[in-house]
């Protein structure tokens, strides 16, 4: 129900402000609070939509098998190799 009612919304927007900036006809009393609030959520939608396309990935992007990181500070400490972190800061 709220998917039928969004094109109607933008159309009454966009025509509002195209008769806003041209005629400079504000269709009623807090107009441009409206068109910033319309505005925010075009910015929150549109990011959200570049995010999913640019930056999502599926599940299978990375190899099953990683190969396990070979620095001897970061196996864990049963492992022979494993040294454990150098003592960082004043002494």
């Amino acid at each position: 129900m709220i998917r039928r009612a969004i094109p109607p919304i933008v159309v009454l927007f966009v025509l509002g402000t195209i008769a806003d900036v041209f005629i400079g006809y504000s269709p009623f009393p807090g107009y441009g609070a409206a068109i910033g609030l319309f505005g925010c959520i075009v910015i929150v939608v549109v990011s959200k939509w570049l995010g999913t396309v640019l930056l999502d990935r599926p599940e299978d992007y990375y190899p099953d098998e990683v190969p396990p990181d070979l620095q001897p500070d970061l196996l864990p400490p049963e492992h022979p190799e494993h040294q454990p972190h150098a003592r960082r800061g004043r002494r």
